[in-house]
């Protein structure tokens, strides 16, 4: 996790003279962009792998492969392949069905509203927990 803020950034984007950064924050931007960069390096040479191997295919069968990895990774969370293959297939899922991040990123900040606004059950380790759902009171 960062300690600099969106807005921070956006403050300096608008105005960097007047609002000029730290030295720690101008590290801080660095590191997130060499993160960034990694990430997006091995995104692209997924996507070329995978469009040689499996072709001009839709999202359905990447998602449907997620399904299994899931399970693979919930009997050893602690490998970090699963986590990576796991990763690798919503990757080219959306890819796959032409979704950027930031769309994605807008519906997760939609959604996360949602779930807010529901009753969860109590946690319980290693077992999902589904939201509540209203009862609906028949109307005589």
């Amino acid at each position: 996790m960062t300690t600099i803020t969106k807005e921070r950034i956006e403050l300096f984007i608008k105005s960097p003279l007047e609002n000029g950064l730290t030295r720690g924050e101008q590290m801080e931007l660095a590191r997130i962009a060499l993160a960034s960069l990694e990430r997006e390096q091995i995104r692209r040479e997924h996507a070329e792998w995978s469009d040689a191997t499996f072709g001009n295919v839709g999202p359905v069968g990447p998602l449907k492969h997620l399904s299994k990895e899931a399970l693979e990774a919930a009997a050893d969370p602690s490998d970090p392949l699963e986590w990576a293959d796991m990763q690798f297939l919503l990757w080219d899922a959306q890819r796959r069905m032409g979704i950027s991040d930031n769309f994605i990123t807008r519906a997760m900040v939609e959604k996360l509203a949602i779930n807010k606004a529901r009753q969860w059950p109590e946690p319980k380790d290693g077992e999902p927990r589904l939201h509540i759902k209203e009862q609906l009171v028949p109307v005589v």
